[in-house]
């Protein structure tokens, strides 16, 4: 017999940025699910954000799922959004203990307590006080014996005393069964499934801005090589795992640790690709054994380089010099890797020749990817007390490194909105013909997918939109970077979703796949849809072309389109083509003798996503468009089989 439920739900939070190159696994969610799953619990996860859920969705979710127990995790800028999701438990059912955990609620636990949805905060690293905690609830123990935890005791707020970090992190079992790996994709590297390992956990020094070194208390341990490794195959045997994100903050730290783990690597010959972020010193610590970085299967490594000036890096204690990033970025360049890194704009003491400054020594250190970020202001964090006089924006929402929330002395907040798109725009302008001239093909075309990814994203097109008519000389870089050829267009991973609904419907499996099989019926669900013209026969196979007219805004828009997938009574994908690359996933699922619709509704080869009469029709392929096809669609098949039931009643009758 199965123990109690826990629903894992992710925030359905977007800022844009996060979500331009892929889709990442929520690994928090992994390993807090195998570790409650030894205590006899039943873990399952609902990855809210990864599949652009509402929250009517997760509430239906939470009432098909019936949990015991809904936990949720947290950033500052995720906060609200969590909140929501426990708030829409406790309409749903007000019995459902409510727990969440994360980097803000560890400190913020007081403010996480006021809203009345919230049973329980979890404070700090989670594993073991999060399956304690389920333990004594219950067995119905003392919580105050449960170390690491907050919550409500009458009108007082308890704060247990705070619990060691876990000794030996080879022990924790991550629950990978738990993840829907078909959602997880790296979209720079076409055919690719994206996973995440830790190899460590915490950081030793002491950034300002930082919420990771206060989390982790300054601390750092780490994995043993060999477990690491074996848990990579096992990823890429199972699930076919090909990119791995190492998450760690800082998986370099220990020299001899780190490059056995490269010599494991290296000598599995796993052929995946690596993502990893490290410190600029401790890449000239190992420029004698960076070639082994690649050969392991590192492709991108991001370094913190964070200001291009000596005083703003010693005001945020990052404890580095301006010329050592510059040589690190240069020395992973020299080994055919991709650099990446950010530059904070909106200090209190910005101006617009600091920025300019900023911009210029940025392209100076010549990475291949540079961001330009507003500084957020982490209300936990250690320079938040000399920012606290400059915050203009008190929504968390907003503090996301994209939106500024901090007015410095001589700008405004619209001064550096406009100075964060002037900087890409200039940045990437000037980089262009490098790239093209690359002789490096897999680099080339990595940085190519990489930029257009960037430059048709929700975060550039919105953040423009907000900022009046996009500016002809951002136009013209968008449209350059389309124009340029590339030798390997993207595969299924050049697939941008930008919806995805599901819908029970009181009809077997079967007859619903009969239904929106059939062509005919296709303008019936599909608003705008006027014709579809079967070119080849039969009709219903993959690869099987077809012309549409669609009428959409006042435009009308012909074009041809193709069945890109297809297995009877489990999924269908159409794809339009001409000024539309529009694609729509249907999936079929039989449950309980009804069937479970999902819709998805994306664009492929977002390089092309550039007109204005695109971006009017992009706006119109969102949540409430997938939501009426799937209502349209319950609607009819609904009403076709009542109307044989009655049919029959009546001929029997």
């Amino acid at each position: 017999m199965k123990g109690k439920r826990i629903l894992f739900i992710t925030p359905p939070y977007h800022c844009g940025v996060v979500e331009v190159a892929g889709r990442w696994i929520p690994l928090t969610f992994a390993y807090l699910g195998g570790a409650v799953r030894e205590a006899g619990f039943e873990p399952v996860i609902f990855d809210a954000m990864t599949r652009d859920s509402s929250h009517e969705e997760i509430e239906r979710v939470i009432e098909e799922t019936q949990p015991d127990f809904v936990a949720t995790t947290a950033i500052t800028s995720t906060a609200p959004d969590a909140i929501e999701v426990l708030r829409t438990a406790k309409r749903v059912n007000p019995g459902i203990i409510t727990i969440i955990g994360g980097v803000h609620p560890t400190f913020m636990y007081r403010e996480m307590l006021r809203e009345s949805c919230v049973d329980y905060v979890v404070r700090g690293e989670g594993e073991e006080t999060l399956r304690e905690l389920l333990v004594s609830i219950n067995d119905d123990r003392p919580l105050t014996d449960v170390r690491g935890i907050a919550y409500r005791m009458g009108h007082k707020i308890v704060a247990t005393p705070s619990r060691p970090f876990i000794e030996d992190l080879d022990t924790l079992r991550p629950a990978w069964d738990l993840i829907e790996w078909k959602d997880y994709r790296y979209f720079v590297i076409p055919r690719s499934r994206l996973g995440a390992v830790s190899t460590s956990r915490g950081c030793s020094h002491d950034c300002t801005f930082c919420s990771q070194q206060k989390f982790w208390h300054q601390s750092w341990r780490a994995r043993r090589p060999e477990s690491v490794v074996q848990e990579m195959e096992h990823l890429q045997s199972r699930y076919g795992v090909n990119v791995f994100l190492i998450t760690d903050e800082y998986p370099t730290s220990d020299r001899t640790r780190w490059e056995s783990l490269l010599d494991l690597l290296i000598e599995r010959d796993l052929g995946i690709y690596i993502l990893m972020e490290t410190r600029a010193e401790d890449i000239l610590r190992d420029r004698d054994i960076l070639w082994k970085y690649r050969k392991a299967g590192i492709v991108h490594i991001y370094i913190g380089v964070e200001a291009t000036d000596q005083e703003t890096l010693d005001l945020i204690k990052k404890d580095i010099k301006v010329e050592t990033g510059r040589e690190a970025l240069h020395l992973i360049h020299e080994h055919g890797m991709i650099t990446e890194t950010s530059f904070i704009l909106g200090f209190p003491h910005e101006t617009e020749e600091s920025i300019r400054r900023t911009l210029e020594l940025s392209k100076h250190y010549n990475p291949d990817f540079a961001h330009y970020l507003a500084l957020a202001p982490w209300p936990y964090a250690d320079m938040y007390g000399e920012l606290e006089p400059f915050i203009e924006v008190r929504d968390y929402r907003k503090y996301n490194l994209i939106d500024p929330v901090i007015k410095p002395e001589k700008m405004s907040l619209e001064e550096i909105d406009r100075a964060i798109i002037d900087c890409y725009h200039s940045f990437y302008m000037g980089k262009l013909k490098d790239i093209i001239n690359l002789e490096n093909d897999f680099k080339k075309r990595y940085i190519l997918s990489s930029m257009k990814l960037i430059m048709n994203s929700s975060f550039i097109v919105d953040k423009l939109g907000t900022l009046g008519r996009i500016p002809a000389h951002v136009e013209n870089l968008m449209r350059k970077i389309d124009r340029t050829p590339m030798t390997e267009e993207p595969g299924e991973e050049g697939f941008v979703s930008l919806a995805s609904r599901s819908v029970v419907i009181d009809a077997p499996v079967e007859r619903v796949f009969s239904f929106v099989a059939a062509p005919e019926n296709w303008p019936r669900f599909i608003s705008g849809l006027r014709e579809i013209r079967p070119i080849t026969t039969p009709f219903m196979k993959a690869g099987a072309v077809f012309e549409w007219s669609y009428r959409i805004r006042g435009i009308e828009l012909q074009g041809k389109g193709e069945i890109s997938g297809y297995e009877r009574e489990r999924f269908i994908s159409l794809r339009m083509h001409s000024l539309m690359p529009i694609r729509k996933n249907i999936r079929f699922e039989e449950r309980n003798g009804k069937t479970v619709l999902t819709v998805e509704v994306g664009y492929h080869r977002p390089g092309r996503v550039l007109s204005f009469l695109f971006n009017s029709i992009r706006k119109v392929l969102n949540i409430m468009e997938t939501s009426a096809v799937l209502s349209r669609i319950k609607a009819l098949c609904e009403e076709d089989l009542g109307r044989e039931v009655r049919k029959k009643e009546i001929a029997s009758g």
